[in-house]
C-alpha cells in the first residue's frame, strides 16, 4: 500500500532493499567462489598432468608482466567510482575513455617489451606468450565504469554470476586445448576466454550509459584516490608476483613450475572467501566512515579482522597440515617437489589475506595513503627476503616469505590501530577465536596422522580433514556470541542505519 500523500518515506523501507541486496550479493559471491574452487580443484590435476612443470613454469614467468600492467589498466577508477554516492553520465563517460585508452596503451607497451624480456630471461618462447596475453589489459580497462557502478549499488551477485560463467568457459577452453597438445598455450587460451567473458558480462549488467564525452578535469578528483589505490595495488602486486620472477631466474622454469603450482593451490582458499569478504567489508566501512566519533569504524575494524581470521585460518592451516597427502593424491608424484613450498606458502597466504582485510578497511575509510605506504613496505620486504633466501631452495623461499609477511602484517595492525585511536592489543585480540581453534585443530590433525600412519593415503587424508574440521568447529562454537555480534555490526552498516553495534561503542571508546 502506498504511503499517504505528503508522508515521509520510511527509512527502514529504504534500508532493507540495500541490506538484502548487499547481503545476498555477498552470499552469492561466496557460493560462486565455492563453485570456482571446485572447478579449479577438478581441473588442476588434469592440467598438471597434461601440461607439466616446465610448460606451467613458462606461463608463470609470462603472467607477472601482464598482471603488473593489469594493475594499472583501470587507473584505480573502479573503486574510486564505487565510493561515490552519485556519478553523472559525463563523469562515467570520461572515466570509460580514459581507462580504455590506458588499457590499450599498456597492451601495446607489453608487446614492445616482450622481446627484450625474453632475451633478458633467456626464454625464446616467452615474448609470444606475453604478446598473446596483452589483450587482457585492454579488456580490463573497459570494465572500470561498470565495476564502479556494481560496487556502488552493492549488486555483488552480478560479480558472482560473471565469475562462474567466465571460470567455466575458461576451464573448458584450457581442457580442450591441453588435450590437443597445446601445452603452455592452453593456459594462455584459458586466460583470454576468462577475461573476455568477464568483460561481456560486466558490461551488459553494469548498465553504464557511455557517451562521446571526455574531459580530464572531471575525473581529477577520482584520480587522486585512484592514484593512491593504484600505487597500493602495484606494491601488492610486486609483493605477490616478483618472487616468481626471482625464483624462475635463479632456479629455472621447472622449479618455478613447482613454486607456481604451490602458489596457485594457496590462492584457492583466498578465492573461496576473501573476495566476497573484502567487498562486504569495503562497502560497510565506507558507509560507516561518516560517523564523526569514529566508533563505527573501530567496531567494524575489529569485527572484520575477527570474522576474516575465523573464516580463513582453518583453510590455510588445514592445507599446511595435509600438503604432502594432497599433492600426492591430486597432482601425482611428479609434483612432490612443490610440497615443501606449499606448507610454508599456506602460512604466507593466510597473512596475505589478513593484510588485505586491513587494506580493505583502510580503503573503506578513505585512508589510501596509509594503504599505499604499507603496501610499499610489504613489497620491499617480500622482494628482499626472497632475493636473500632463493639460493637455499624453494622451501627456504616460502619460509622466509611467510615470516616477512607476518611481520609486515603486525606493523600494519599497529599503524591502523593508531589511525583509529585504538590500542593495538585490542585489535590483535580479534585473532583470539581463530588462534585458539587453530591450535586445537592442528593438535587433533597431527594426532590423527600419527594414529593412522600406516593406512592408505586417501584414508589418512579423509580422516585428518574430518577430525580437523570437527575440532575447529567445536571451538568456534564457543565464540558464537561474539561472532554473531560482529555479523550484526556489518549488517547494520550495510543497511545505512545508525552506527553499527552502538552498544559496543562505549566499551571500545573506553579502551581507546
Amino acid at each position: 500500500m502506498s504511503p499517504p500523500a505528503g508522508a515521509e518515506p520510511s527509512p527502514l523501507a529504504s534500508r532493507k532493499p540495500r541490506l538484502h541486496r548487499t547481503s545476498f550479493g555477498a552470499l552469492a559471491l561466496t557460493a560462486a567462489s565455492s563453485l570456482r574452487l571446485l572447478l579449479q580443484l577438478a581441473l588442476l590435476p588434469i592440467l598438471a598432468r597434461l601440461v607439466g612443470p616446465a610448460e606451467y613454469g613458462l606461463v608463470a614467468l609470462a603472467m607477472p608482466f601482464i598482471l603488473l600492467a593489469n594493475v594499472l589498466s583501470d587507473g584505480g577508477m573502479g573503486y574510486a567510482l564505487g565510493r561515490r554516492a552519485q556519478a553523472s553520465r559525463e563523469l562515467e563517460s570520461t572515466v570509460f575513455w580514459l581507462t580504455a585508452g590506458l588499457g590499450a596503451a599498456l597492451a601495446l607497451a607489453c608487446c614492445l617489451a616482450a622481446l627484450p624480456m625474453g632475451a633478458i630471461l633467456q626464454q625464446p618462447r616467452l615474448p609470444a606468450l606475453i604478446m598473446a596475453l596483452s589483450p587482457i589489459l585492454f579488456m580490463n580497462g573497459l570494465t572500470a565504469v561498470s565495476n564502479g557502478r556494481i560496487i556502488r549499488e552493492g549488486r555483488f551477485a552480478v560479480f558472482a554470476v560473471g565469475d562462474v560463467i567466465s571460470t567455466i568457459l575458461g576451464a573448458a577452453t584450457a581442457l580442450a586445448a591441453a588435450m590437443n597438445g597445446w601445452g603452455a598455450w592452453s593456459l594462455v587460451a584459458q586466460q583470454l576466454v576468462l577475461w573476455g567473458a568477464k568483460l561481456v558480462w560486466v558490461t551488459v549488467n553494469g548498465r553504464a550509459e557511455i557517451g562521446f564525452h571526455c574531459r580530464f578535469e572531471e575525473a581529477r578528483g577520482l584520480l587522486a584516490f585512484g592514484g593512491s589505490t593504484i600505487g597500493a595495488i602495484l606494491a601488492d602486486f610486486v609483493a605477490r608476483n616478483l618472487d616468481s620472477l626471482i625464483v624462475g631466474g635463479v632456479l629455472g622454469v621447472s622449479a618455478l613450475g613447482y613454486y607456481a603450482m604451490a602458489y596457485q593451490i594457496v590462492r584457492a582458499p583466498d578465492m573461496l572467501i576473501s573476495g566476497p569478504l573484502y567487498l562486504y567489508i569495503f562497502t560497510a566501512v565506507a558507509r560507516a566512515a561518516g560517523d564523526p566519533s569514529g566508533q563505527s569504524a573501530r567496531v567494524l575494524a575489529i569485527a572484520g579482522l575477527r570474522l576474516g581470521a575465523v573464516a580463513l585460518a582453518p583453510l590455510f592451516c588445514g592445507l599446511a597440515l595435509v600438503a604432502d597427502l594432497a599433492v600426492a593424491l591430486v597432482l601425482g608424484p611428479k609434483w612432490l617437489g612443490s610440497v615443501g613450498a606449499l606448507q610454508f606458502l599456506a602460512i604466507a597466504g593466510f597473512f596475505f589475506c589478513m593484510f588485505s582485510i586491513l587494506s580493505t578497511t583502510a580503503m573503506g575509510l578513505g585512508r589510501s595513503r596509509l594503504q599505499l605506504g604499507m603496501s610499499i613496505i610489504l613489497a620491499i620486504v617480500c622482494v628482499l627476503v626472497v632475493a636473500v633466501s632463493v639460493r637455499f631452495g624453494l622451501r627456504a623461499v616460502a619460509a622466509a616469505l611467510a615470516a616477512g609477511i607476518a611481520g609486515v602484517w603486525a606493523l600494519y595492525v599497529v599503524r591502523l590501530a593508531r589511525d583509529l585511536t585504538l590500542p593495538a592489543p585490542r585489535l590483535l585480540a580479534a585473532l583470539a577465536p581463530a588462534a585458539t581453534a587453530t591450535a586445537v585443530m592442528a593438535a587433533v590433525a597431527l594426532a590423527t596422522r600419527m594414529l593412522l600412519g600406516q593406512e592408505l593415503a586417501l584414508v589418512v587424508f579423509g580422516a585428518t580433514v574430518a577430525t580437523a574440521a570437527i575440532s575447529y568447529g567445536a571451538v568456534i562454537f564457543v565464540f558464537r556470541g561474539q561472532l554473531l555480534q560482529d555479523a550484526r555490526a556489518f549488517a547494520s552498516a550495510q543497511s545505512d542505519g545508525p552506527p553499527p553495534a552502538a552498544d559496543a561503542a562505549p566499551r571500545l571508546q573506553g579502551a581507546a
